[in-house]
Parts: structure tokens; C-alpha cells; sequence
């Protein structure tokens, strides 16, 4: 699956010294430009300042020892053409095997492409067969119309129970296609093994598992809906969905481009759920990739860098128990920080730990971009152990109840690790049930909870180990005109993404007049309502149809100094 690609990465690195701009490189780029919409460039690596400036403009691919692959649209080759770099057109074996489908009986094996009528018709064909255990949604349409779709397995799959919710997604690149037919493939194993397999049992009967085969059908789909021979990296629009999303350190279109339907859709359906874990899939490598994508280990790392670690080398080390010598070992081993292998900003992986409050890695699952047919069956053997013990990860930690003390109705409260959390590595509990659940390496914690309208908690010594799950019950009081929460005055924002024009609740701990205040990246402000009674509890206030991106709503109270929290605003 390897030798080849390092074979021609090695004949690549013999030829830098011929690169130059020739017409005859230009010509070809700007042929597969007008025929494909994108052109993958080979050239020699940056230093990491250089490189972090390209990144933000073109779609870095790979990055190996002496040299950088890039893909690009007409926007991004115009651009890279005036830093005047030598570069060669680089082209990544396409096999044929996977060029024709067989029969929707026939791709029960799983080694094989499906056109995208046979994926329409497996994914639905789930929740026919296995209507107790599954259901299809919707969660969007692709720029050309194709549906964006995910499967939900769980023993109660029509109803939304106080478990974790976890999300697998594949194809963001639609020239990687090889986690599609991985992950199609695992949700056939969990259906049809759940009255058989104990884990498989536990996993459906303690989880809502989420699943999203192909994330960009467009791009997979490129030459027509009966084969994936043509498939692109970029979707219809030429745009990298996995550049496409608000960033933490770059904010709202880091990539200068709209947000794609794909990626408007995908947030949407990520932000009306709460995912525990959650990871997507790739190829160009074979890694575990975790946050920050956005910085290196160096500038900033996650909250939870050590738990980060301990799933991911789990990940690969399961791999390697059932692959042969060699698979899944770049950069440490078969895992890597991700700034620490190259910055990018807008991915989704970032999007979701930062903005949502998730924990999500990236993981590159072969070096041949489009994994040939006859090797998919060796893809799933050697990846399917660590897929479900993955997935089994979001049952441990710390989980329960937020409760009123007096009702022992549901809060929608924040549960924080004073001292350890930062940069959004916090949770909430659920609004509806008041659940929250907490992955993290083992160790003994104090827990803070808040709630608008209520006195903090502090919850000290909260032990938890590795593979076991720490259950606890949490009552808080309602708060006295004269009580004062240990913190300050807190703010929370819901929805957060939200949509344009739609409803924004500011939930505040206290009666007060306050004035609230919108500030974009580039500094514009608008004053959102000024001088208005605030009640304890959600305040309901509607956001102008304009805005988009990301923003910072600031809160200031005749009785209190200025807050501020970030906000996500959808077109």
C-alpha cells in the first residue's frame, strides 16, 4: 500500500534540481485546471514561516522530508505562480480497480466503489433492515445537489437518551475515498453484529454513534455519479472543505472564501448535537492527527493534550497489532500534534474542539490517496479493532447530572476544571436533560458548575481512571439577590454556532440594565441593544440578517464590568 508512493517521492526528490516555472509545467497545470478545477504542485519544503504564509492561500497536502505537495485552484495557482517558486506538476496514482461497481448485493463485501445512486441506496437500505437500531438523516445538499448523508445507531434510535453522542466522518477530500467504503463498512458491522458481539452491544446500547461516509460527494463524484475514477480534492466550487471552517487562531473564512453549502450543513448538524468525540478521516499519510491544528506544540496546546495523546496512540498502537510492520508509523510513530507536522488553518477537526466544546482528531488512513479496490478489505482489518475501541473511548471519564436542587428540573449549566481548562475546553450539560459527559486522562479533578440564576458548585478530589467512568449527580441552589458567584459575572451564549437573523438567548446570572455589543475580527462594532433589563436566566434578543462569521458579544452591566464570550454566525 506504501512502497510505491515512497518510490515516487524518492524519484520526485531526485529531480528538484531540474524544477523551474518551464511554459511546459504551466501549460499542463493550467490544463488540468480548466479540465479538473485543481492541480496538485510538488515543490521543495519551506521553511515553516514561508510554508505557515502558503498554507493560509493554497491546500497543502503532504509534507515529507525535503518536500511539500500542494493542491490549487485557478485562485490559489495564480497566487503560488508569483511567489516564483520551481515546482513540478505532481499527479497521485489512480488505480483502476475501483472503476466499476458491482451490484448492491455484490458490495456487501466491501471492496469496492459504489456509484452514488448505490450509496443512496445502502445507506437507506440500513435503516429498512435494522429499523430499531438505525435511522438516515439528511443533514444538507452538496453545491451540485447531492445529499449529505449520515446514519444515527443507537438501541433507541427515534429518541435522543442522556448518553454520549459520537460522530464519524469521512471524504472531506473527495480524492480520499478510502474512509468512505471503511466507514460504510462499520455500519454494517454494528448492525449486524449487535445481537452477537458483546462490545458492539455495549458500544449501540451506551452511545448515540453517528456516521457520515462522504463528506464531500461532489469532489468523489467529480466525473459523474457511476465512478470515482475522476474525483477531486476541492468540492464543485474548487474550495477545501477542510479549510472552509471558522478557526480559532484565524477566525471566520480563513481561507477567503464563502462558506461552502458542505460546510454550512455540516456545522449546522454538529452544532444542534453534542458530541463527546469525534473524528474524520483522511489519506495522503498514515497518522493520528490531533489538536491544534492552528499551533504548533510550542505556541499552544489543548487542555487535554495528555488524553489527546493517550487516544491516539492507542488508535495506532491497536493498528499495529493487526497490520503488518510498517503501516500507520509516520512522524512519532503513527501520531503527531498537528501544527507540529504543518500549521493549517479552517479545519474541521479544530472547529469542533474549539468552537463546540468537542474532542475530534484527524486520521490519515493510507499514503495512496484513492486506496485501490483489492486493498480496502485490508484497510478495514487492519483499522476495524481501533475504530470500535475509539469509539468505546467516549463512554469513559466523567459524566452525569446537572439538576435545580429545589425541582430537580434540568439545568443547562457549565462544567469547568478551575486551573486546567482553557482556550473552550470546558462543556455544558444538556438543556433538555441536563447531561454532560467529560473525556479525560486519569487523574483527580476539582469540577466548578454554573449556571445563570444559580450559586457555583464546587466539586473537589473527583477521581478518574482510564477505561472507567466517574458518575456524579450535581444539585446546585438557586441564588439570593445578594449572593455573588466565586467567578464573576459569567455569560453564556445559545445557540453558538447560530444563524443569521435568528434568535440569540444571553443567559445572565442577575437582574441588571446592560448594554451588548458585537465585535468582528476586523473591529467593526455594532451595539446589538443598549440599556436593557436583564432578567436571571435566558434573554432573548434577534441578530440582523447580515452578519456572518465569527464575532465577540460583549456584555456590560450597571452592576458589573465587561464580559466577553465568542460567537459563530452562519450565513
Amino acid at each position: 500500500m506504501t512502497r510505491f508512493l515512497s518510490s515516487c517521492f524518492l524519484v520526485f526528490s531526485l529531480l528538484f534540481s531540474l524544477y523551474s516555472p518551464a511554459s511546459a509545467q504551466q501549460d499542463e497545470a493550467e490544463e488540468l485546471l480548466r479540465s479538473r478545477g485543481e492541480v496538485y504542485l510538488i515543490f521543495k519544503k519551506l521553511p515553516p514561516d514561508r510554508l505557515r504564509i502558503l498554507s493560509g492561500r493554497i491546500s497543502i497536502d503532504a509534507i515529507r522530508k525535503d518536500s511539500v505537495i500542494a493542491c490549487v485552484n485557478e485562485k490559489g495557482y495564480r497566487f503560488f505562480l508569483a511567489q516564483k517558486l520551481p515546482y513540478r506538476v505532481f499527479m497521485y496514482p489512480r488505480p483502476k480497480e475501483y472503476e466499476k461497481a458491482k451490484s448492491i448485493k455484490g458490495l456487501s463485501q466491501w471492496d469496492t466503489y459504489p456509484t452514488y445512486e448505490q450509496y443512496d441506496s445502502i445507506m437507506h437500505n440500513f435503516a429498512v433492515s435494522y429499523p430499531a437500531l438505525c435511522r438516515v438523516d439528511t443533514i444538507g445538499t452538496s453545491v451540485q445537489g447531492r445529499l449529505l448523508l449520515a446514519v444515527k445507531i443507537s438501541d433507541n434510535v427515534n429518541n435522543d437518551k442522556a448518553e454520549p453522542e459520537f460522530f464519524y466522518t469521512s471524504t472531506m477530500h473527495g480524492d480520499e475515498p478510502g474512509g468512505y467504503v471503511m466507514l460504510l463498512h462499520l455500519a454494517d458491522y454494528l448492525l449486524r453484529n449487535y445481537a452477537t458481539d458483546s462490545l458492539v452491544h455495549t458500544l449501540i446500547d451506551s452511545l448515540e454513534i453517528w456516521i457520515n461516509p462522504l463528506a464531500n460527494p461532489d469532489g468523489t463524484y467529480h466525473s459523474g455519479d457511476e465512478t470515482i475514477s475522476g474525483a477531486t480534492r476541492f468540492n464543485a466550487n474548487g474550495i477545501d472543505l477542510n479549510r472552509n471552517f471558522p478557526d480559532p487562531r484565524d477566525g471566520p473564512h480563513p481561507d477567503g472564501n464563502e462558506y461552502a453549502p458542505e460546510t454550512t450543513a455540516m456545522m449546522r448538524f454538529m452544532e444542534s448535537r453534542h458530541f463527546v468525540m469525534s473524528a474524520n478521516f483522511h489519506a495522503g499519510a498514515e497518522v493520528v492527527n490531533y489538536p491544534w491544528d492552528a499551533w504548533t506544540s510550542s505556541e499552544k496546546t489543548h487542555a487535554d493534550d495528555m488524553w489527546f495523546r493517550f487516544i491516539s496512540r492507542e488508535y495506532a498502537d491497536t493498528v499495529h497489532k493487526y497490520s503488518p510492520r510498517g503501516y500507520m508509523t509516520d512522524l512519532d510513530n503513527g501520531i503527531t500534534n498537528g501544527g507540529d507536522w504543518y500549521v493549517i488553518t479552517g479545519g474541521r477537526q479544530d472547529f469542533m474542539t474549539f468552537f463546540l466544546h468537542g474532542r475530534e482528531t484527524t486520521i490519515e488512513l493510507d499514503h495512496t490517496k484513492m486506496t485501490p479496490a483489492n486493498e480496502l478489505d485490508s484497510l478495514w482489518r487492519y483499522n476495524y479493532h481501533s475504530l470500535l475501541n475509539y469509539i468505546h473511548e467516549a463512554f469513559w471519564g466523567m459524566a452525569g447530572f446537572v439538576i435545580d436542587s429545589a425541582t430537580g428540573h434540568p439545568l443547562w449549566a457549565r462544567i469547568e476544571i478551575p486551573g486546567h481548562d482553557y482556550d473552550s475546553s470546558h462543556v455544558f450539560s444538556d438543556s433538555l436533560n441536563g447531561y454532560f459527559h467529560r473525556v479525560i486522562a486519569k487523574g483527580t479533578y476539582d469540577l466548578a458548575v454554573s449556571a445563570s440564576g444559580y450559586k457555583t458548585k464546587i466539586i473537589p478530589q473527583v477521581s478518574v481512571s482510564t477505561h472507567h467512568l466517574t458518575w456524579l449527580t450535581i444539585s446546585l441552589s438557586p441564588s439570593s439577590a445578594n449572593s455573588k458567584n466565586i467567578y464573576g459575572t459569567r455569560f453564556s451564549l445559545f445557540p453558538n454556532p447560530v444563524s443569521a437573523g435568528s434568535d440569540l438567548f444571553i443567559s445572565w446570572p442577575d437582574s441588571d440594565t446592560c448594554t451588548i455589543a458585537l465585535t468582528n475580527t476586523e473591529g467593526r462594532r455594532i451595539i446589538l441593544a443598549e440599556s436593557i433589563p436583564f432578567h436571571p436566566g435566558n434573554n432573548r434578543f434577534s441578530l440582523p440578517k447580515h452578519l456572518s462569521g465569527l464575532w465577540f458579544v460583549t456584555v456590560v452591566g450597571k452592576h458589573s464590568g465587561p464580559v466577553t464570550q465568542k460567537l459563530v454566525i452562519l450565513p
